[in-house]
């Protein structure tokens, strides 16, 4: 079929297009190239129910689908894509990312690297050097997991507290069991306490900050020498008007050595002697953009991964955008100094821009407001 924006309306929002932040034409030029791409079958799959999300989740497909355009090789993606495979959308945002405002970029998909395949490969109009790209997805490890639990444990002590407080437990190794137990008997007593307090933790463990930072706000805690972290942060409601009663951080150590192992699979499909990039796609992953920037920084040194002239980190997805909805990429670009060959410039423009794009939208949005 050929959707119009009424079909649009009635069939995927539920509502009128003008809470999103994208034109008529657009929105329906991107419908229009899923169905024509991945099949009315897949339309229907994504849209269960009515909605924003599932509506954007499609339009979010059409806009990158037009990254294929003039692309020859394309049928195994596409094919991954009807199936809903994970690596192959990663691509397909990454090829987004690269081609949305430079559309007549030179491009091939699966060039060969040695008796390799890399993803694909870019140049501008007058470049004697390729750009070869290798795109990974960044599940979440077992490992991090195993962190999160834990962190859930002390979160669950307190969740039924009624004091007004703020919260930070700042965690320097991870605790065991016996440690965690202890805690939790803890935390409600020392929770209670009027004014900013501090308590260190028995056996090197960390430390807790109570009423240290604003019960409104969002932001962790910076610790100079702690190294990169995961955290999670929860706001309990019952405040005045309408905001948290109170609100607990925990953060603990993350060492996942995942960035290394990335790397050196990653590098096996760059060429020797050209520019190569990887693209990593966080969603899911370490959870945190800053946690996997300094992982990276770290293992960019003089004689070690010198075939990968920097990474980008990204992730794809709806956000608002001040009273709309829009569907953008989040970016990150890390620059290997050591690197035989440096990144073009026009390439680390497209993802910096990328970036702040995503940045001021969500500066634009305010208040988080619920998705329909």
């Amino acid at each position: 079929m050929t959707w119009s924006i009424d079909d649009v309306e009635k069939t995927l929002l539920g509502q009128n297009a003008s809470v999103l932040a994208l034109p008529p034409d657009v929105i329906v030029d991107a419908v229009n190239r899923v169905e024509k791409v991945l099949g009315h079958d897949w339309i229907l799959a994504e849209a269960r129910a009515t909605g924003i999300a599932p509506a954007m989740g499609i339009i979010g497909m059409g806009l990158r689908l037009a990254a294929l355009d003039d692309l020859v090789n394309t049928e195994t993606l596409v094919s991954n894509l009807r199936q809903e495979d994970q690596n192959a959308e990663a691509e397909l945002t990454a090829l987004y990312l690269i081609r949305r405002r430079n559309s007549s970029l030179e491009v091939e998909l699966e060039p060969a690297v040695g008796t390799r395949k890399a993803d694909f490969r870019v140049r501008r109009a007058g470049e004697s050097l390729w750009t070869t790209v290798e795109v990974t997805q960044a599940t979440t490890s077992e490992y991090q997991q195993h962190l999160l639990d834990i962190l859930e444990k002390i979160l669950e002590a307190l969740r039924e507290s009624k004091s007004r407080f703020s919260l930070n437990v700042i965690f320097r190794r991870e605790p065991t069991e016996a440690e965690i137990t202890f805690l939790r008997s803890e935390l409600p007593q020392f929770c209670v306490q009027p004014g900013q307090q501090q308590a260190t933790l028995p056996g090197e463990l960390g430390f807790m900050l109570l009423n240290h930072a604003p019960i409104s706000q969002g932001q962790k805690i910076e610790i100079a020498g702690l190294g990169p972290t995961i955290g999670i942060m929860m706001f309990v409601g019952g405040g005045p008007g309408g905001g948290p009663n109170h609100k607990v951080s925990v953060q603990i150590p993350f060492t996942d050595e995942r960035a290394e192992e990335i790397l050196r699979k990653e590098a096996k499909q760059l060429p020797k002697d050209g520019i190569g990039l990887v693209m990593i796609n966080a969603s899911g992953g370490a959870g945190r953009f800053q946690v996997w920037t300094s992982l990276i920084s770290q293992r960019f040194q003089r004689k070690i991964h010198t075939r990968v002239s920097g990474v980008c980190l990204f992730e794809g997805s709806m956000v608002p955008n001040g009273p709309q909805y829009d569907w953008l990429v989040q970016t990150k670009l890390v620059v290997n100094d050591h690197s035989q060959f440096q990144l073009p410039s026009w390439i680390q423009t497209t993802f910096n821009e990328a970036g702040e794009e995503f940045e001021r939208a969500l500066l634009k949005a305010g208040p988080a407001h619920p998705i329909g």
